[in-house]
């Protein structure tokens, strides 16, 4: 899960970079076009962990909480991760 939580973070950084791009030039339909492949992979590798904090708990965490476990407490599922 450590890999699947840096692969969401290299994808996110992507992402900002990409959308700042876009922000500098939101008629340039390459940039537009880019900004919206980094959100997809983002999507991807969120979606990603989330399944997997679903399974390697046996499902006592849901997705919803999964998800909101990323969202919001990062950190935490940082630290957790850094101790496995």
């Amino acid at each position: 899960m450590k890999q699947l939580l840096e692969k969401l973070k290299e994808a996110e950084r992507k992402a900002d970079a990409a959308d700042r791009e876009y922000e500098n030039d939101p008629e340039n339909e390459e940039k537009e076009k880019a900004f919206d492949l980094a959100y997809s992979e983002e999507y991807k590798a969120f979606e990603e962990l989330a399944r997997a904090i679903v399974k390697a708990t046996a499902g006592k965490i849901d997705t919803q909480t999964a998800a909101a476990m990323i969202r919001g407490r990062r950190q935490q599922l940082e630290t957790i991760l850094g101790m496995m």
